[in-house]
């Protein structure tokens, strides 16, 4: 019995990975929406750069699946993305890519809270950063009160 339990869940966690780092559809939607966060002023600084990866790096699952050259290299690519409008609603489309995955619904949770990690990471929540995760929100069918500790 014990034995078949966890095969069970051996397959279970074998198959939560797949759907995170299968494909890059996950890191991609959490970089384009730390990216559109990041310019929310319209500006990006080095400093928000650092922070973007810092906080990707350490989260729990990111750097389980993915390595951080390849997280600073996605960063790095969305970032680039993001300087005109053009670029900014081609992130926003990246976001789609997970709404239909076997764990969408917990990967656009995993996307909103690390967009909000990022923009309270310099203590504050700026104006035009709170319209920014409300878009991220809308877009991903997240309802932000559920975070709301």
């Amino acid at each position: 019995m014990f034995g078949a339990l966890k095969k069970a869940f051996g397959a279970g966690a074998r198959e939560i990975a797949a759907d995170y780092s299968a494909n890059r559809d996950y890191l991609e939607a959490v970089c384009a929406a730390a990216a559109l966060v990041a310019y929310a002023d319209g500006d990006l600084e080095d400093s928000e750069r650092t922070k973007v990866i810092r906080v990707c790096t350490n989260h729990k699952t990111l750097s389980k699946f993915y390595k951080q050259d390849e997280i600073e290299r996605t960063v790095d690519e969305m970032f680039k993305r993001a300087k005109d409008r053009a670029g900014r609603n081609s992130l926003a489309l990246e976001l789609d890519d997970i709404k239909g995955k076997p764990n969408g619904s917990q990967m656009a949770e995993d996307v909103y809270l690390i967009a909000s990690d990022i923009a309270m990471a310099d203590g504050e929540l700026e104006a035009e950063e709170e319209v920014v995760l409300k878009k991220i929100a809308g877009r991903l069918n997240v309802d932000p009160s559920k975070f709301d500790f």
